[in-house]
């Protein structure tokens, strides 16, 4: 199988979010932002899968950077999903969203250390 992209990643993203139709509701840039910080959180969380590089600084990832392979063991592809789609659902102001935006947020927690995490 070959490996993912960054651009896989926000246009998997997309799906969840159901913003599949132009104009999109989240920018490429917004939907960056919040896979760069899943980055940062899953290298808290899991750091075994930054062995050999766990001192180093994360790059920032932009627009330019959506057809890099992504930068982390597929194991953790799907959880960055939901960290992404979990957090742009946070700006949204409805209810119904902020519940949703937490299971997503549950999600990626629980399936990268095991502590359930099914949506």
């Amino acid at each position: 199988m070959a490996k993912k992209t960054i651009g896989d990643c926000v246009s998997e993203a997309r799906v969840i979010l159901q913003d599949t139709v132009t104009p999109y509701r989240y920018s490429d840039d917004e939907l960056l932002s919040y896979f760069n910080n899943a980055l940062y959180e899953l290298k808290r969380l899991r750091p075994d899968l930054y062995i050999g590089s766990f001192g180093s600084d994360l790059l920032i990832y932009t627009t330019s950077d959506l057809s890099t392979e992504v930068p982390f063991a597929s194991i953790a592809f799907q959880p960055v999903l939901l960290y992404m789609a979990g957090f742009a659902e946070l700006r949204d102001d409805e209810f119904t969203v902020d519940q949703r935006a937490g299971t997503l947020l549950r999600a990626f927690t629980g399936q990268l250390t095991g502590r359930g995490g099914a949506v």
